[in-house]
């Protein structure tokens, strides 16, 4: 590869690697709504949102893909120019990460604590029931009406 070739391929990287910088605020930005949508129990716009977070979620996965065709070309973890992109990218990647886990928990301790209300509230529901081969079967969740008359 020429040296002009090298400078192209160089500078289309940091184009891609940018463009991938402004999807993932957008990306992060969406995964705040998210929570606050999941927190707020606003079904419609979370439905809005998760389409939102998938569309831009697929626009990085292609450009990650040429990315890595292009990076295979280039030694993108040693280059001045690229680095600091590149660190930033990873940055951002970082903190969606630890907020889609932040998202997961909030949502696996909320299950958990409903599960344990309703086992106190429908106590029939405690009790295991077995099938025929020996296992665990879960049984229907009976209709429990709730007086609201206070």
């Amino acid at each position: 590869m020429g040296d002009q070739e090298v400078i192209e391929s160089k500078q289309q990287l940091i184009l891609i690697m940018q463009e991938e910088n402004s999807l993932l605020d957008k990306i992060l930005q969406q995964q705040t709504v998210l929570h606050e949508c999941v927190r707020e129990k606003n079904w419609e716009k979370l439905n809005v949102n998760i389409e939102n977070l998938q569309n831009l979620s697929d626009q990085f996965v292609e450009l990650e893909e040429k990315r890595t065709k292009l990076s295979e070309s280039t030694d993108i973890k040693n280059d001045a120019e690229i680095k600091p992109v590149l660190t930033e990218v990873r940055g951002k990647l970082q903190k969606s990460k630890i907020e889609n886990h932040v998202l997961n928990e909030y949502i696996s301790t909320t299950r958990k604590f409903l599960q344990g209300v309703f086992d106190s509230v429908v106590p029939q529901r405690r009790n295991v029931l077995y099938s025929k081969r020996g296992e665990i079967v879960k049984p229907e969740l009976n209709s429990v009406v709730l007086n609201q008359l206070m």
